[in-house]
């Protein structure tokens, strides 16, 4: 697709020109800069041990020395094995949570926990492009409109209600067939926008 990857690059310059890195300047009109997320400062808060800003946990989730304290998801440092970790992704909270409700249900009923925490990869789906994406699961690696077509079913699928599904679909078929798209803005109360101070 034309795109090429620079590594151990850093940018020094951004402008209306283009971006310079490493001494070289790329031309370009666009210019599109993306970054990681930092973890939420919920260690911090708890002053307990983290892995890149991520809170360990031990086999079911939970905070080690802080009975009853479970951190799931992107704010989790899951070890794996040989210090690796789960990566912060959706499905890893989805089936971390899943997890943890069941510890806390049988601790309640005053039964033994169930087994320790197992990630299942369900592979990766991502979007990038318009009715472009590229899936891998296992072995299979697919990218283009399939890809795209069952990111949109497995997307759809996993919305909580169907009232969401029903409204997401619907505002795709709008942006498909109108190629224009729904506003994003998220009103405070009273439907005024919320200001933010610098």
């Amino acid at each position: 697709m034309g795109v090429e990857i620079r590594t151990g690059a850093r940018v020094t310059q951004v402008d209306a020109h283009g971006v310079v890195f490493n001494g070289e300047r790329i031309p370009s009109r666009t210019v599109i800069w993306t970054a990681g997320v930092t973890p939420s400062p919920v260690g911090k808060w708890l002053g307990v041990p983290l892995e890149k800003g991520r809170v360990k946990v031990d086999s079911h989730c939970e905070v080690p020395g802080q009975p009853g304290i479970f951190v799931v998801g992107d704010t989790a440092a899951f070890d794996i094995g040989n210090n690796k970790f789960l990566p912060g992704v959706a499905q890893v909270a989805m089936q971390q949570g899943k997890h943890v409700g069941r510890v806390i249900s049988s601790r309640l009923a005053g039964y033994p926990p169930p087994p320790a925490f197992r990630y299942f990869d369900k592979g990766n789906l991502a979007v990038i492009g318009k009715k472009f994406a590229v899936l891998e699961v296992g072995k299979l690696r697919m990218a283009g409109r399939v890809a795209f077509m069952v990111w949109a079913v497995v997307h759809l699928i996993f919305l909580g209600s169907p009232g969401n599904r029903f409204r997401v679909a619907g505002q795709w078929l709008w942006s498909f067939f109108s190629g224009q798209r729904g506003s994003r803005l998220i009103m405070g109360p009273g439907g005024s926008v919320p200001l933010i101070d610098p």
